[in-house]
C-alpha cells in the first residue's frame, strides 16, 4: 500500500514535496522521475517483495514503462504465469511489475483482469501518455486537477494542494452533504478544481496535445445459478486470497456477521496467532464486546481494543481532520480512527475489514422498503403484506414501512416534509440554487437491485472506502476489504430479491453461507448496529459540549452561508439539555467547520 503523486512537468522540488505530504502512506521507501515531459512520486509501504526490487517508479526492460502504483491485485500470480508463457521476464516477485508486463501485452484491456484493489499511473514514453486507472469500487482513491492544460494527480488531496492552483470550497457538494448525507456519489470532492476520479474509471492524458479523456472500464456481469454454495466459495476464496503478503495480517472485529465471518475464515488460513482490532463503548446499548471475545474465545487471536474519552478527541481531532482531507457524515470514522491507531502501535501493517457486506447482501433494515416497492409494483400484495409483518415481529419497529410509504408520495411533497420535518436548519434557498431540482437518489422509487448497486456505486460505498483508506493510511496501515471481491460482489449482485430479504430477516442467504463458520452466538444475532459510536450521549460530555458551543457561537460558524443559526443554537441547546438528540448534525456542523478553518480561513 502506497501514496502516489505526479504531474506533467519536471520540477524535482515540487514532486519531493508532493512525496513528502504523503509520507504516512508509505515510511519503508521513496522515489521520484523527472523527465523532460513528466515528474512522478511514490512513497512504499512493504507488503509484497520487502526488497529493494520493489522500489517505484517502476519500469520495464527498456525504460519506457514506468508505473507508481498503489494497491494490491490478489490474482497477480496467475497473470505472472500466463506472462512468462508469452516470453515476458521479471526481476522482481511484486505484482507492481505484473501490471507493466500485462500492460505491454494487452494495454487498458488488462485491468478486466486484475481482481484486486488500486490506483495507478503508467507512463508511456513511446506514445506519450499517462493512463491513470482505479479499481472497480473505488477501494483506492485517486484525485487529480486540471489546470492550463497540466494534470496533477495523487492519492491525497493535500499533495495536490501543495500546487498554487486555483480553488475554494465546492458549496454545491457541501450543500448535498448538510442537506442529504451525500458524499463521494460523483467525481466532485469538497474543492473546487480537485475532482475524484470515478470507481472503474482510466483516465488518459497526451503530452503532446494536454488533451485527456476519462472513460468507463468496469460494469458488474450478471452470473447464472448463483447459490449459497457458490456465495460460501467466492467468501472464503476471497479471504483466503487477501492473506497474500510478506507481513502479518490482522483484521478489525465489530462483533457482528461480517467481520466475525473474517475473522473465523482467517482461523482457518493464517498458520499464526493472529491480531484483531475493535472499537467498544461499554456501558450503552451498541456495545458488542460479549460477540467480540466469543469470536476471540473460539479463534487463535489476540485482541486489542479501544475506546472513545474527552481528553483524546480534543487532542486528536485536528489531526483526524486533516487526515480525513473532507468533512465525514458520522462519529463512525473517528473511531474508525482510534482503531487503526491501536493497530499501528500494535505494529500491524495489513487488517483485513468488513466494509461491503451490508451493502451486497442487503444488511441494513431500510432496504425493505425498496423490497416492498417491488413485491407492490408486482402485485404481490398477500407477500407484501406477511413480509411487513413478519419484519414488525423481527424487528420491533416500523422504520422500512415508513421509508415505504414516503417512496410512494410525489416527489414535491416529499421536498416539503423533508424541509418541514427533517432538516429545518438547513439554508434550502442556497441548496435551491446550488442543486436545482435535486433531492436524495434513496427516495426514488427503486427496486432491490437498484438500490443496491445505487450504494455500491453512489451512496454508501464509495465515501465509505475513503474513510477507510484515509483513516487506514493515517497510520501507515494497508486495509483489505474482502467482501468487495470482484466474484462476490458479481455473484451477490446476481441474486434473486428474496434470497437476501426473506422473511423478515436481511442478508438470508449470506447467513446461512456461513452458518457453519461463525459461532453459535453471533450467527444468532437479530440485532443490527453496524459500527456505530455513541454520538449522542458523546456531545453531552462537558468538555466535547464546551468544545462544540465555542465553535458553533464562533462569529464564522456564525456567518456561514450553510444553515440558518437561530435554528442551529436551538437544536444545540435542545440536544445538550437532554431534551432531543441531535448528535449527528452536531456532528456535520463542528467537522465542517473545522474543516473549513484547516484548509481555507
Amino acid at each position: 500500500m502506497c501514496g502516489i503523486n505526479g504531474f506533467t512537468w519536471p520540477d524535482k522540488k515540487l514532486i519531493n514535496l508532493m512525496n513528502d505530504k504523503a509520507r504516512f502512506r508509505g515510511p519503508d521507501d521513496e522515489g521520484v522521475l523527472v523527465d523532460s515531459r513528466v515528474s512522478l512520486g511514490h512513497r512504499r509501504l512493504s507488503i509484497i517483495d520487502l526488497s529493494s526490487a520493489g522500489h517505484q517508479p517502476m519500469c520495464n526492460e527498456d525504460e519506457t514503462i514506468w508505473i507508481i502504483y498503489n494497491g494490491e491485485i490478489y490474482n497477480f500470480q496467475e497473470i505472472r504465469e500466463q506472462l512468462e508463457k508469452l516470453g515476458h521476464k521479471f526481476k522482481s516477485k511484486t505484482d507492481t511489475e505484473v501490471i507493466i508486463h500485462a500492460y505491454e501485452q494487452w494495454d487498458i484491456k488488462t485491468f478486466d483482469m486484475f481482481n484486486g484493489m488500486w490506483a495507478f499511473c503508467i507512463y508511456d514514453s513511446k506514445k506519450q501518455e499517462l493512463v491513470l486507472s482505479r479499481d472497480r469500487f473505488g477501494i483506492k482513491p485517486l484525485y487529480y486537477c486540471l489546470q492550463d492544460g497540466k494534470l496533477i494527480f495523487s492519492s491525497i488531496i493535500s499533495a495536490i494542494l501543495s500546487h498554487n492552483i486555483q480553488t475554494s470550497p465546492n458549496e454545491k457538494t457541501i450543500m448535498q452533504f448538510l442537506a442529504y448525507n451525500l458524499e463521494h456519489c460523483d467525481k466532485n470532492t469538497f474543492f473546487e478544481n480537485i475532482y475524484s476520479l470515478v470507481p472503474g474509471n482510466f483516465l488518459k492524458y497526451d503530452l503532446k496535445t494536454q488533451k485527456y479523456f476519462v472513460q468507463k472500464w468496469y460494469a458488474p456481469k450478471r452470473r447464472q445459478n448463483v447459490n449459497e454454495e457458490i456465495i460460501k466459495q467466492a467468501f472464503v476464496e476471497s479471504v483466503k486470497s487477501q492473506t497474500v503478503a510478506d507481513v502479518p495480517i490482522g483484521s478489525c472485529l465489530s462483533g457482528g456477521i461480517d467481520s466475525s465471518s473474517i475473522v473465523c475464515t482467517l482461523d482457518k488460513f493464517l498458520p499464526y496467532k493472529f491480531y484483531t482490532f475493535s472499537f467498544v463503548a461499554p456501558g450503552t446499548a451498541i456495545d458488542e464486546s460479549k460477540y467480540i471475545k466469543e469470536v476471540g474465545r473460539l479463534t487463535k487471536t489476540e485482541q486489542f481494543f479501544t475506546e472513545m474519552n474527552e481528553d483524546d478527541f480534543l487532542i486528536e481531532f485536528s489531526d483526524f481532520v486533516g487526515a480525513m482531507e473532507e468533512p465525514v457524515l458520522s462519529l463512525s470514522p473517528y473511531a474508525q480512527y482510534r482503531v487503526m491507531k491501536l493497530a499501528h502501535q500494535a505494529g500491524a501493517k495489513v487488517l483485513l475489514d468488513g466494509q461491503g457486506g451490508d451493502e451486497i447482501f442487503a444488511g441494513y433494515i431500510y432496504y425493505f422498503s425498496y423490497r416492498y416497492f417491488e413485491l407492490l409494483a408486482d402485485l404481490r400484495l398477500i407477500e407484501l403484506v406477511r413480509e411487513m409483518i413478519k419484519y414488525v415481529r423481527n424487528f420491533k419497529n416500523v422504520f422500512p414501512i415508513l421509508m415505504f410509504k414516503f417512496m410512494l408520495l410525489p416527489g414535491f411533497l416529499k421536498k416539503l416534509l423533508w424541509r418541514k420535518m427533517v432538516n429545518k436548519w438547513v439554508n434550502h434557498q442556497l441548496l435551491e440554487e446550488l442543486c436545482p431540482g435535486k433531492s436524495d437518489p434513496r427516495w426514488e422509487r427503486l427496486s432491490l437491485d437498484e438500490a443496491l448497486r445505487l450504494t455500491l456505486f453512489s451512496t454508501a460505498i464509495p465515501h465509505l472506502l475513503q474513510w477507510e483508506d484515509k483513516n487506514a493510511m493515517r497510520w501507515s496501515i494497508e486495509s483489505r476489504v474482502p467482501f468487495l471481491d470482484l466474484n462476490l460482489v458479481e455473484s451477490a449482485l446476481s441474486l434473486a430479491p428474496e434470497q437476501k430479504l426473506r422473511d423478515g430477516k436481511t442478508k438470508v442467504i449470506f447467513k446461512e453461507a456461513v452458518r457453519d463458520i461463525l459461532p453459535e452466538m453471533i450467527k444468532n444475532r437479530k440485532d443490527k448496529i453496524g459500527f456505530g459510536t455513541p454520538e449522542d450521549e458523546f456531545f453531552r460530555r462537558p468538555k466535547v459540549a464546551d468544545f462544540c458551543r465555542e465553535i458553533i457561537y464562533s462569529d464564522s460558524f456564525k456567518n456561514r452561508p450553510y444553515w440558518k443559526w437561530d435554528k442551529v443554537e436551538e437544536m444545540f441547546l435542545s440536544h445538550i439539555n437532554n431534551k432531543k438528540n441531535h448528535g449527528r448534525e452536531i456532528w456535520k456542523w463542528i467537522n465542517l467547520e473545522n474543516w473549513h478553518k484547516k484548509y481555507f480561513d
